[in-house]
């Protein structure tokens, strides 16, 4: 390897390890995190599945192959995906499955 790849690596390493540290030693000092903190937690959780569906969704269409008709296929595998999720509150029986049903309907 390349001097400048080792230096690639050791930068790319140290600003992972600074942005892992950073919220422990900026709440260091306090006993309880800000309120902020706690909202964020639970808003953005959704927000980012909510995100992620509606970018598989529109994923799908992206294919010039499939188009529109690949549309009917991923909203039935994402509510087979949710069903089971709220039901058995298992994510990876519930991934899994929700990508065995897109997939056996391709």
């Amino acid at each position: 390897m390349t001097l400048h790849q080792w230096l690639m690596i050791s930068v790319m390493a140290l600003v992972v390890i600074l942005l892992r540290a950073f919220p422990f030693l900026l709440l260091s000092g306090r006993k309880r995190p800000p309120e902020l903190l706690f909202y964020l937690g639970k808003v953005l959780t959704a927000a980012a599945i909510a995100m992620l569906v509606v970018y598989s969704v529109f994923g799908v269409m992206d294919y010039p192959a499939s188009g529109w008709t690949a549309l009917p296929r991923a909203l039935l595998a994402g509510t087979v995906t949710a069903l089971l999720q709220w039901f058995l509150k298992n994510p990876l029986v519930s991934i899994v499955s929700g990508t065995a049903v897109f997939m056996l309907l391709r």
